[in-house]
């Protein structure tokens, strides 16, 4: 069955499913729409140690830090937005609907929700930490769906689950599990995402996401590139096909920007905990099963946008990432043509097409037989020739 478009987020109804979760954890009586004055310093502080443990300082890398509460309550009512929104939209591009789904080290389930959104039928979040699970089973509960959650350490024990996967889900974990002063962590790594791909069907997805920090999204390129060479296909969001030309150069990271719709308490969050975050920014990358080729396109030069418009010498330029490499996109003309109308609205993520520009080496210039048309927007498959 194909895919839909991406769900509607219905974080209006959502945000209070969540904060009476946190307050049923820790016991406090209040309003259902909105914190007390206490209660929102108290979230503020448990968002800034989960930014700083995590993002800057990597204190809390290794450590099972659901067990404090405060933790878990701020990671509920702030990283749990930002990543179920990151779900919603991800898994946006997988072209048909999964059925049977795992969301490892899933914390309290935000990919969960997302991929039920998605319409899978049954999905099973694995960790740790039995808490956050069982507040993962709760947000989707009230919210009228059904979770299974199974308590599992993946670093000492096998998949506690027999069967293939259409959708296996492994979001903001790999540096926790894998640190990188830890012995021989790339090759373990590497080995753990080869056995989930190997539990997926014929044609089941591997989705890996991160965050877009450096040390983040480098990991993901090189994960990208270890898989390719091993000849896993790819379904988004690269259509090249060899070495990643963004690990070719150093400080050149290659991430996704997605909108970010802010319920009014992540908004105060964010100004209070002082994040600028504007949009959704994560590294991801979506696997197909070993078994299965890489998608069929059209004849066509396809390129993903992988930058925000960059002012140069020359006017506005796009850096695209495409069917044959690395190259950028601008223009030669004051009044772009109809054809070429797409490149004022580019955005970064979007899959375009690109047919007779003017080309020099790794430029790319629209001039008046020029066509520039978006083949698949963020959020949305590529359009692959698919035989029924």
């Amino acid at each position: 069955m194909k895919a839909n478009r991406i769900p509607a987020h219905q974080l209006e109804e959502i945000m209070p499913i969540l904060l009476g979760a946190w307050r049923r954890m820790h016991k406090e009586a209040g309003p259902a729409d909105k914190l007390q004055t206490r209660e929102f310093r108290r979230v503020v502080e448990g968002v800034k140690n989960l930014q700083v443990g995590l993002e800057t300082g990597n204190q809390l890398i290794g450590r099972d830090y659901f067990i404090d509460k405060d933790l878990l309550g701020s990671y509920l009512l702030y990283h749990w937005v930002v990543n179920y929104q990151q779900g919603l939209s991800i898994l946006a591009e997988i072209p048909f609907k999964p059925k049977r789904v795992l969301d490892i080290c899933s914390g309290p389930g935000a990919f969960s929700l997302a991929a039920i959104k998605h319409g899978a039928s049954e999905v099973t979040a694995l960790d740790y930490n039995q808490a956050a699970l069982q507040l993962g089973a709760e947000v989707c509960g009230r919210s009228g769906y059904a979770l299974s959650i199974r308590s599992w350490n993946c670093l000492t024990t096998p998949l506690p689950l027999e069967g293939k996967f259409d959708l296996i889900i492994v979001a903001h974990c790999l540096k926790e599990l894998f640190p990188i002063n830890s012995v021989h962590w790339q090759t373990k790594q590497n080995e753990f995402l080869s056995m989930l791909l190997n539990r997926l069907t014929p044609a089941g997805y591997l989705v890996v996401v991160d965050s877009s920090h450096p040390e983040a999204n480098q990991r993901i390129l090189q994960i990208r590139d270890c898989m390719v060479r091993k000849k896993v296909p790819i379904q988004a969001p690269c259509v090249w096909k060899g070495e990643c030309p963004a690990l070719q150069t150093k400080n050149n990271p290659c991430y996704a920007q997605r909108e970010f719709y802010k319920p009014y308490i992540i908004k105060e969050i964010q100004r209070a905990a002082q994040i600028n975050l504007g949009s959704l920014k994560m590294s991801y990358i979506i696997f197909r099963s070993p078994q299965a080729e890489w998608p069929v396109l059209e004849e066509k030069k396809y390129y993903r946008v992988i930058s925000p418009p960059v002012e140069s010498f020359h006017g506005t330029r796009f850096y695209l990432c495409g069917v044959d490499g690395k190259k950028h996109l601008g223009s030669r003309l004051q009044v772009l043509p109809s054809e070429s109308k797409a490149f004022e609205y580019l955005r970064r993520g979007e899959l375009i097409s690109i047919e007779k520009a003017h080309e020099n080496q790794n430029a790319m210039d629209i001039i008046e037989n020029t066509h520039v048309k978006v083949a698949a927007a963020c959020g949305k498959p590529i359009p692959e020739i698919i035989n029924e």
